[in-house]
C-alpha cells in the first residue's frame, strides 16, 4: 500500500497526513493549509506553489506515523523512491515488456500521475464547492455523487468532515466509494482491522437537523397569514352585528374570517358560504359538508380577521 501510494506523487505519508489532519482540525480558517475560503483555484492547486508560513499553518500530531518504521523510511527517501516507483518502474515495464518506452513514460507515468493528482486535488476544491451540506453546514465540505465519480469515491465530503474517524465516505451501501469497499474487503482477510464507524443514530440525527434547517429557511420565505394571537377579539354577537352592516364574516375553528373577496372564488359556489355567514362553520368545513384540503386551510389563513371569545 505504501509503494502504490508513493506512485501517486502526493508527498510522503507523514507530509500528507500532517496537512490533512490540519485541514480537518482548522477547516476554512487561515490555519487550513488548503482552505477553499481562499478561493477554488487556491484550494485545488494554488496552495502548492507558495511556501507555507509555518507559524500560521495549524499544528497536528503525527507521532503515530513517525513511529512506524516503514512510514518513516518512506518519508526520508521519498524523492528518489517516488521517481523510481512512479516513473522508472512503469517505463521499464512497458519498455522491456513490449518495447513501448515512450508509452511507459508518457502514459503509464506522466499522464497517469497528472490525472490522479487532478482527481485528488478536486477533493480539496470541488468537494468543498459542489453538492449538499447533508449533515452539517458548519464547514464548506459538501456531498456530491458527481464529485465522487471524479475523485474515486471521495465526493461524500460533508460526511467525511462531520464524521472523520469513520472509514467510509459514502455511508450508504450503494454510494460509489471504492476505498470503503477495499478497506472492508481487506478486513475480511484480516489485512485491515478495528474499522471505525460513527453511530448510525448520530449520522441520521445530523441529516434530520439539516433537513429541518432547510425547511425552516423555506418556511421563512413563505407568507402564512396573521398569527391568531395578534388578532382582535370577537363575540358571536359582534360577528352577526357586523354581518348585518354588510360584512361577510364566518367562523371556522375559533377564528373569524372575512370571506367577502373569496365568495365568488369558492369552488363549491357562493351559496354554501352565504348559508354559513355569521355562523360557526367549523363542522361543515372539517368534514360535515366537505373535508377541505390543505390548500383550502392555507387560503383560510389569509382571511383571518379575529378570534372568538366567550361572552
Amino acid at each position: 500500500m505504501m509503494i502504490m501510494g508513493t506512485t501517486a506523487f502526493e508527498g510522503s505519508i507523514i507530509w500528507w497526513a500532517r496537512d490533512h489532519r490540519a485541514h480537518h482540525r482548522f477547516s476554512d480558517t487561515e490555519k487550513d493549509p488548503y482552505g477553499v475560503d481562499k478561493g477554488l483555484l487556491w484550494a485545488h492547486v494554488g496552495w502548492m506553489f507558495f511556501k507555507k508560513d509555518s507559524k500560521r499553518i495549524g499544528k497536528t500530531d503525527v507521532s503515530d506515523l513517525t513511529s512506524d518504521p516503514i512510514v518513516a523510511w518512506q518519508h526520508r527517501n521519498y524523492s528518489w523512491f517516488s521517481i523510481t516507483c512512479g516513473i522508472v518502474i512503469p517505463t521499464l515495464i512497458c519498455g522491456l515488456g513490449w518495447g513501448d518506452w515512450w508509452g511507459g513514460y508518457f502514459y503509464a507515468s506522466i499522464i497517469r500521475a497528472v490525472g490522479v493528482l487532478q482527481a485528488t486535488w478536486c477533493i480539496n476544491s470541488l468537494a468543498h464547492y459542489l453538492g449538499e451540506a447533508t449533515y452539517s453546514d458548519q464547514r464548506s465540505s459538501r456531498d456530491s455523487f458527481i464529485v465522487s465519480l471524479i475523485t474515486f469515491g471521495e465526493g461524500y465530503h460533508c460526511f467525511h468532515h462531520e464524521f472523520p474517524y469513520d472509514y467510509r465516505n459514502g455511508v450508504k451501501y450503494w454510494a460509489y466509494d471504492p476505498t470503503k469497499w477495499l478497506i472492508f474487503g481487506l478486513s475480511l482477510f484480516g489485512f485491515t482491522f478495528n474499522l471505525k464507524r460513527f453511530p448510525s443514530n448520530e449520522i441520521e440525527k445530523g441529516a434530520y437537523l439539516m433537513k429541518m434547517k432547510k425547511l425552516n429557511e423555506i418556511k421563512q420565505q413563505l407568507k402564512w397569514g396573521p398569527e391568531p394571537t395578534t388578532l382582535p377579539e370577537f363575540t358571536m354577537e359582534q360577528v352577526n352585528a357586523d354581518n348585518e352592516k354588510g360584512a361577510h364574516l364566518i367562523v371556522v375553528n375559533g377564528l373569524v374570517h372575512d370571506v367577502s373577496k373569496f365568495i365568488s372564488e369558492h369552488p363549491g359556489g357562493e351559496g354554501f358560504i352565504k348559508m354559513k355567514l355569521g355562523q360557526d362553520a367549523s363542522s361543515a368545513f372539517n368534514g360535515g359538508v366537505y373535508a377541505h384540503s390543505l390548500a383550502a386551510n392555507n387560503i383560510l389563513e389569509f382571511l383571518r380577521v379575529g378570534k372568538i371569545v366567550s361572552n
